[in-house]
């Protein structure tokens, strides 16, 4: 008997720590069961969100931007916004009018440089001109004077920043820098300013022969939402589809002549074809010849290389001071970044500070939820998988 309680209690003796081992490990599983479930319940709630995002690209809006007289125009500004003043000027100036029954498209061209009053007193008399009017009087009392030498009223504005108008070039694969400088000259034109408003219109018309798709069904919807959320506007989502699909019915690619294109006041002006293929060579051969005629406010001479290295230096330097991310991130700067893992790393940084500022959980899932639909589209996983992650705790608190 005692042999038996003495072999019992050695076989317990050497079972113990195999015993205690197989507990450890079974809380441990239960454990790391309930934490699975927890992410499990995290990444539900992360994709529905992503996906309530997606809905919103494909969601009715009943408002008709038309109107009873089927015709819809919208205000494009250009602002020339990148010191983050808080007017900028009015730097490029186009309306479109849409006429959804007879299937044309106009578009009119204002030059910044159109005379228009000015508020106040105690301005110099260079400064009354319509570009002038956005900065110094706000962009409501701008637009009134934009639609005043107009002599119409827009429906909606669509306001594009520097950083945005760079985004956009690359979201349509086109060269950046190049293709700004190419809208942005008019030196070397020896009608200035009105030939650069001109050369405005017909880029605006080149996208949209090339961009804008025979049917609605070949617009892809999350790239048009992503681009919608580059710009300020208050056209809604639906309404900026809306105009998409009738225009997509205009077969625009066989019949461009339906775009026209016009100037207030009127100017004689040539149409000069965009060219992306030939658009460096083509600056060389304007800018070369005159360069040392001009000012270092129309040709400072200094490199992309060096100026990336500025902006660069400009958000290492600022980029943890609350109010230069939020100016960073409403004014969209890493797009200005050149070098692509530098731009989505600057990106990730504003993004996630930025959401970090915001008042209301709601308000931080929404930012995140949409910064991850884009990186998903740009097919840029390790970022989309940090806002995942990001989203995830967000959640979770």
């Amino acid at each position: 008997m005692k042999k038996k309680v003495l072999l019992t209690l050695i076989i317990l003796i050497i079972l113990a720590p195999v015993v205690a081992g197989a507990t450890y490990f079974v809380l441990k599983y239960q454990e790391a069961s309930e934490e699975r479930a927890v992410k499990k319940v995290q990444e539900s709630k992360v994709e529905d969100l992503i996906n309530s995002r997606r809905d919103l690209q494909v969601a009715e809006d009943e408002t008709d931007v038309f109107g009873e007289d089927n015709v819809v125009r919208v205000l494009l500004v250009g602002l020339d916004s990148r010191t983050g003043q808080e007017f900028s000027h009015c730097d490029a100036i186009q309306l479109f009018e849409i006429n959804r029954a007879n299937k044309t498209v106009q578009v009119t061209a204002v030059p910044r440089g159109t005379y228009a009053p000015l508020p106040g007193t105690g301005h110099l008399a260079t400064d009354y001109y319509v570009s002038k009017s956005c900065e110094v009087g706000g962009l409501e009392y701008g637009i009134e004077q934009i639609e005043r030498i107009l002599g119409k009223k827009a429906d909606y504005v669509v306001m594009v920043g520097f950083s945005e108008a760079l985004g956009i070039l690359r979201y349509l694969k086109l060269p950046t820098t190049e293709t700004l400088q190419w809208l942005r000259h008019r030196q070397g034109y020896a009608i200035g300013e009105p030939q650069r408003a001109r050369n405005h219109s017909t880029f605006l018309k080149q996208m949209l022969v090339k961009y804008i798709p025979d049917d609605q069904g070949g617009m892809d919807n999350t790239w048009q939402y992503l681009l919608y959320r580059m710009i300020k506007t208050d056209l809604s989502f639906d309404g900026s589809k809306q105009i998409v699909s009738e225009i997509s019915q205009m077969n625009l690619k066989e019949e461009s002549w339906r775009i026209s294109l016009s100037m207030r006041p009127a100017y004689e002006v040539q149409d000069i074809e965009y060219d992306p293929e030939k658009v460096d060579e083509y600056l060389h051969k304007m800018i070369d010849p005159i360069k040392h005629l001009l000012n270092k406010d129309d040709y400072s001479e200094i490199s992309n290389e060096e100026a990336e290295e500025r902006l660069l230096t400009l958000i290492k330097t600022n980029k943890e001071k609350p109010e230069f991310i939020k100016w960073a991130y409403d004014n969209n700067l890493w797009l200005q970044v050149e070098d692509d893992v530098k731009r989505e790393e600057f990106h990730y940084h504003f993004v996630t500070e930025y959401a970090m500022s915001l008042e209301t959980l709601e308000e931080k899932e929404t930012l995140i939820a949409d910064y991850i639909l884009e990186m998903d589209y740009l097919e840029k996983p390790d970022f989309a998988e940090k806002g995942r992650d990001l989203l995830k705790e967000l959640i979770a608190q």
